[in-house]
């Protein structure tokens, strides 16, 4: 699943992950357990200090690869599910700032990972939703433990209740969303923030994200 993911860097400092399984990056086992890997090699790198997700396709991600769900065995299943536990969980106590830049669809499991960011960065086209309850089945990686700790206990059982989708503008009142831009200027404000980040103490910020997190 290698060659579904990109890492580039940016003076050292900044690494960019770019996801591009085509049509819609449906997240499967092999391309979770591909990006788990590259965020534990990131996390061990001291040079390191932000990591940046983003897509180059015309969606983020439209959730779990369903065409792999439906020939599985229960074993299958069971790994396909520590696959999303054990990647998400990478992501989400990585020691480095992490920002996740969101373009057209963020369904599903897809909306599940961006949870683990520290930052979500959404463009204006962006459509946001938890639709597995209209599937009979519940947001089973993550997405009921953490999307109320962002968006509020009240609104979070709404948006998993109703299995609605939201456009950027909503989604960002809600808060999900750090900052809503035009799709080709997402980059660029996640290069933005993190340059602002990087201007203060490694020490202090890492810090400060562990005792925020471990906190809340």
């Amino acid at each position: 699943m290698k060659n579904n993911i990109t890492l580039n860097y940016i003076e050292n400092s900044i690494a960019i992950i770019s996801i591009h399984r085509k049509p819609i990056n449906a997240l499967s086992v092999g391309l979770l357990e591909t990006l788990k890997e590259y965020f534990l090699k990131l996390n061990s790198d001291k040079n390191i200090r932000v990591i940046i997700l983003k897509s180059n396709l015309n969606h983020f991600s439209a959730g779990a690869d369903l065409k792999e769900r439906s020939i599985m065995n229960k074993k299958d299943s069971n790994r396909a599910l520590d696959a999303f536990k054990t990647c998400f969980n990478v992501i989400e106590k990585s020691n480095k700032i992490t920002i996740c830049c969101i373009n057209g669809y963020c369904l599903g499991g897809g909306a599940e990972m961006s949870l683990c960011f520290d930052f979500r960065i959404g463009s204006l086209d962006s459509i946001v939703g938890f639709p597995e309850v209209s599937l009979g089945i519940i947001p089973g990686a993550g997405g009921t433990q953490r999307l109320h700790r962002i968006i509020g206990l009240t609104n979070a059982k709404m948006w998993i209740y109703t299995a609605k989708k939201f456009n950027s503008e909503e989604a960002f009142r809600y808060n999900f969303f750090s900052k809503i831009v035009k799709r080709d200027d997402m980059l660029k404000e996640a290069l933005s923030i993190s340059n602002e980040i990087l201007k203060n103490s490694p020490i202090g910020v890492e810090r400060a994200k562990k005792a925020i997190d471990k906190g809340f």
